[in-house]
């Protein structure tokens, strides 16, 4: 081949990649806009959508408007998928038509084309990917497209266009000027772009002919209780400040038909440098203005509110409007609700009323709720958080008194059916009580979530609209986990997702735990109100509130601080609590991610279920000696980590890491719910900076104020960087937490390495004692790190032990025993007696049997055949058992397979955690008089075989008893 026909090629190569073309309309009309009509082209100020200018189209019955692309482009399978075009439309009068986009191969074939409805006046966004238009799509080459008027006369501006996009938003959103668009919209992942979908749904619910007395009495009690949860009570000076401001700024003014001003988009598309706005210059303004006329009686404030709606609706703020895509906006838009239902009345008394409660009612997502929640819909937590205020305010903002019944009432069913053990992986309640979101338990968005749908329970309480006892059972789950696992508000870093030192209950959850216990018993007891939920609440809440009155009025005392061992395995977690301290441990699976790391947070949290164990033993993470400034993030206690420099620890991907295991057995047991276990085989992803043969095997035992730690099978190439196992690292104050070595106390700057294979003790300065052989070292010192967002530097001392499993290890291993917060009757015991017995910590199984409480434990990774165990001859892999023997030879059993069992892999699925049979081999005959449907007998010569039914990472719980 000559190289002429090479550079040839190349060219062609050049002119065939998609880059993407942004077109403007401020100073003149591009060379390659081709009209069939005459002078029917023309930049305008009258409407614009960027800058100040725009593209005025005038058109008659068959005007076509032809682009010819400045370089031709061949969509290949790849681009085809990914790229598209994107303009924003503006029509002055609704139409029964549609402009339709032909896009036009070189010898004018039409392969690809769309309908663009003008069914509604203002701007309205036009994107979409060539994947949705139709069309044969047979010809790929494309060097022009045209536009082609609807059969009258008219105009149209057109603004923002980009042909072609290189890469179309994932979420555009289908809307009524584009129905057919984006076929995401239809996985339940993307809720946030189903409302056009949803407005399709017809209710299940009639339209009462009319209330009787009851019903508007109820309807009244509602309004009343929403008014009272929303008032304020004083305007907020600087939130009002703050709307006439950006209403300052945003510059809107009448033009023709509509408005012009400072632009309206969704923030994937505003341009924050050029002053355009988002839905939260939206939220401020009308927030603002409203308070302002409400509280102050303000009439410019009055009149501001609603030319801001005005322009609001004109710029695509609208009914039937995805203006591009409308993703999480939920969050943006919250205080435009809770306001509007303080403006009500103007509202309903302004001229613009229809379109204006059209806009809030569509963008709250009610219709939705025309029928019964979909099984299987994910991200429960986002919608139950930012829009059911928004759908409770938009069901009683019908003119009509019998709308308002009706949609209060297919709401409170969408509650109640959305309020289910929730399937797989996707968002909303587990079994377990966990909250589910990005695919995983995720407290930080739980927090809020229970605060929102508490205070639905607090408006319908003792209506008809009241959530079923069935629904509210599944809250209660969620509201005693939270409980659980915070201490007393705040939860572990292990379980934190993105914000690793932040996150814990608010006012508005815990005052939801007062909302719950009073819409009735859930206990079982039959009385009046829950009054366990109502002493969680008495023992959180720190006000004297009317609930706190009225419960204690009631004899109700504040509950102590939670109790025993909790299992959470949705979580792959289990949390072990005493007196007031709690200790969160932490693994993952396949089923769950070990850290949610974004581009610019929580960069540096990928260690953050390698088995962590994480003591709290006061009221919040700072007091119990965990702080960002110096942190060391290669060293969250009980992890075992390869100890990288943070350039290397940080986010291996441009985009989310959320790492899952190829592992399954990772969590957590318990026997009683007082002394509990955790398990977990180790394996490092095959990712950027990880180390892909890094694995152990790590198990936690716990019995009363005591941990049991081991660790087997350390193994990894990293000759670079050394592995360890992590006892302890917390903040150092001098004098307050000075730390003890053998006794002997540290409060300075020090380092010491322990290697002489004796046992030593070691105190963290928080009262927690470790008692641990092999190569340790320990020390106080001055660290340097890095934020999780911004990588600015920090600092902080820190007091730190740590086992050093050297660099490359080869089947390392280690062994260490916690004893927290004991009294000095316990310190003492355990500095002169071992009080448990490693009964076997290999790579098949780690057995331990703890003399105080005559507990064995027993974590197997392999199928486990002891010779001289009392009771057991046979165990499979991958299962944990608890026992104890009991009064009369019985012994009681605890069985789980923490591994949930879900087949679909996936960032989150619907499939639900599968029951699965484990069959052990018990040492002569048995039998059970307990009626657990989930355990089978069956006799194996002299033995037992013994099978149970696991699910869910349940334990399963029983009393066998010996036939003699």
């Amino acid at each position: 081949m000559s190289r002429y026909n090479i550079l040839f090629l190349i060219l062609l190569c050049l002119n065939c990649r998609i880059s993407a073309q942004h077109i403007g309309f401020e100073e003149k009309i591009p060379q390659n806009f081709q009209s069939s009509d005459k002078h029917a082209l023309a930049l305008s100020s009258l409407y614009y959508k960027e800058g100040h200018k725009s593209l005025e189209w005038n058109f008659h019955p068959g005007s076509t408007l032809l682009v010819k692309t400045e370089n031709p482009i061949t969509l290949t399978e790849q681009t085809e998928t990914s790229a598209g075009i994107t303009l924003w439309i503006y029509n002055e009068k609704p139409q029964q038509d549609s402009i339709r986009f032909e896009f036009l191969s070189p010898k004018g074939h039409v392969s690809y084309w769309f309908s663009f409805r003008l069914a509604s006046a203002g701007w309205r966004a036009c994107w979409i990917g060539f994947q949705h238009m139709k069309g044969d799509k047979r010809n790929k080459e494309i060097t022009s497209y045209r536009l082609i008027s609807p059969n009258r006369k008219g105009r149209v501006f057109l603004d923002r266009l980009t042909f072609p996009v290189k890469k179309i938003n994932d979420r555009t959103t289908p809307d009524l000027q584009m129905p057919y668009n984006n076929s995401l919209s239809y996985r339940d992942l993307w809720h946030w772009c189903r409302v056009w979908q949803w407005e399709q749904y017809d209710y299940d619910l009639p339209l009462p002919n009319s209330l009787n007395q009851k019903e508007r009495e109820e309807l009244r009690t509602i309004e009343q209780r929403l008014t009272a949860a929303l008032d304020i009570k004083k305007a907020p000076v600087e939130a009002i400040a703050k709307a006439y401001r950006v209403f300052e700024k945003a510059d809107i003014r009448k033009s023709g038909n509509g408005f012009i001003g400072a632009p309206v988009l969704a923030p994937d598309e505003q341009n924050r440098k050029a002053e355009e706005l988002s839905w939260n210059d939206l939220e401020t303004m009308f927030s603002g203005f409203a308070y302002d006329a409400y509280y102050n009686h303000s009439s410019r404030a009055l009149k501001n509110y609603f030319t801001v709606w005005d322009f609001a609706i004109d710029q695509g703020f609208a009914y039937g409007s995805g203006m591009g895509t409308n993703h999480h906006y939920g969050y943006q838009v919250r205080k435009i609700y809770t306001t509007a239902w303080l403006m009500r009345d103007a509202i309903w008394k302004a001229p613009n009323r229809d379109n204006i409660l059209s806009a809030l009612i569509f963008w709250s997502a009610l219709s939705e709720t025309r029928k019964p929640y979909q099984y299987g819909r994910d991200e429960l937590l986002d919608s139950w958080h930012t829009l059911l205020m928004a759908k409770t305010v938009s069901a009683l903002l019908f003119t009509d008194e019998r709308e308002r019944a009706r949609a209060l009432k297919g709401l409170s069913r969408w509650v109640s059916t959305s309020l289910h053990y929730t399937p797989g992986t996707i968002g909303g309640i587990k079994v377990d009580g966990t909250t589910f979101h990005h695919g995983g338990f995720y407290p930080a968005y739980t927090t809020g979530v229970l605060a929102i749908v508490g205070q639905f329970i607090s408006l319908t309480n003792h209506t008809e609209y009241k959530l079923t006892e069935e629904a509210r059972q599944t809250l209660k789950s969620a509201f005693i986990s939270m409980r659980n696992y915070c201490n007393k508000y705040e939860w572990g870093i292990g379980i934190s997702g993105r914000h690793p030192f932040r996150g814990s209950m608010k006012e508005d959850d815990i005052t939801a735990f007062a909302y719950l216990a009073l819409s009735g018993d859930l206990s079982g007891e039959k009385n009046d109100f829950d009054r366990h939920l109502a002493a969680d609440y008495l023992r959180l809440c720190q006000k004297v509130t009317p609930e706190v009155r009225y419960f204690k009025k009631q004899g109700i005392q504040p509950a102590n601080a939670p109790q025993g061992f909790f299992v959470y395995n949705y979580g792959s977690a289990g949390i072990f609590r005493r007196a007031n301290w709690m200790v969160t441990l932490k693994g993952y699976t396949t089923d769950v991610w070990g850290a949610e790391i974004y581009t610019k947070d929580n960069r540096y949290g990928r260690y953050q279920s390698y088995g962590s164990v994480q003591i709290m033993g006061q009221s919040s993470r700072l007091a119990s000696g965990y702080d960002e400034n110096g942190w060391d993030w290669n060293r969250l206690p009980g992890t075992t980590t390869i100890h990288l420099p943070f350039e290397l620890l940080d986010s291996p991907l441009p985009g989310t890491t959320m790492a899952r295991s190829k592992e399954n057995f990772s969590g957590s047991s318990s026997l009683e719910g007082k002394n509990g276990m955790f398990a977990m085989k180790l394996m490092e992803r095959n990712l950027k900076n990880f180390t892909p043969d890094f694995v152990a095997r790590k198990s936690v035992f716990c019995f009363g104020n005591r941990m049991v730690c081991l660790g087997t099978g350390i193994n990894n190439c990293n000759s670079s960087y050394p592995t360890e196992t992590t006892l302890f690292q917390s903040l150092f104050r001098k004098d307050s937490t000075n730390i003890l070595v053998d006794g002997k106390q540290h409060n300075e700057i020090f380092h010491q390495q322990l290697n002489d294979d004796k046992l030593h003790w070691i105190q963290d300065g928080y009262n927690n004692h470790y008692f641990v052989k092999g190569n340790i070292e320990v020390q106080i010192a001055q660290q340097n790190s890095r934020h999780e967002k911004t990588r600015a530097k920090t600092h902080g001392i820190f007091s730190s032990a740590w086992i050093n499993h050297g660099k490359a290890p080869q089947d390392a291993e280690y062994e260490y025993m916690v004893l927290i917060q004991p009294n000095p009757d316990e310190l003492d015991l355990a500095r002169h007696k071992q009080t448990y017995q490693i009964v076997q910590k290999d790579h098949t199984a780690h057995v331990v049997f703890d003399e105080e409480t005559g507990i064995t434990a027993y974590a197997i990774f392999e199928n486990y055949t002891p010779l001289s165990d009392k009771f057991l001859c046979l165990i499979p892999a991958e299962t944990m058992v608890m026992l104890k023997k009991s009064d009369n030879d019985r012994v009681l059993f605890s069985v789980c397979d923490p591994n949930l069992h879900i087949p679909e892999k996936n960032f989150t699925t619907k499939e639900a955690s599968q029951p699965v049979e484990k069959k052990l081999l018990l040492k002569g005959k048995w039998e059970t008089g307990d009626s657990c449907g989930k355990i089978s007998l069956s006799t194996d010569g002299k033995n037992t075989q013994l099978t149970v039914i696991c699910q869910h990472g349940q334990p399963v719980e029983f009393t066998l008893k010996p036939i003699h």
